[in-house]
């Protein structure tokens, strides 16, 4: 029976290890391209993001505009964020 990485991940403490690891990249930010150093567990002055500690998630749900692998029977998840300072020069938003 299928089983999402995610939840192996759960079952033997790796994904809590993984949050740690990303709380910690908080406090001198270099989590996106911009490197900017800021101490987000503290302020958002100086973040290009102007995100503290937890992004704000403006919209999610399932996608079914990817290839079929990728999308399987419930769709693929699709995150978008408010305050995304990445620029991509491919993105929709």
């Amino acid at each position: 029976m299928f089983e999402p990485a995610y939840l192996q991940l759960l079952r033997t403490g790796e994904l809590a290890a993984r949050v740690r690891m990303a709380y910690e990249h908080l406090e001198q930010c270099d989590l996106c391209a911009h490197h900017c150093g800021v101490n987000r567990h503290v302020t958002t002055q100086g973040a290009v993001c102007r995100t503290g500690a937890r992004a704000l998630v403006a919209s999610y749900g399932a996608h079914f505009g990817e290839e079929p692998p990728l999308v399987g029977q419930g769709g693929s998840g699709t995150i978008f964020f408010s305050w995304c300072n990445l620029r991509c020069v491919y993105c929709q938003n």
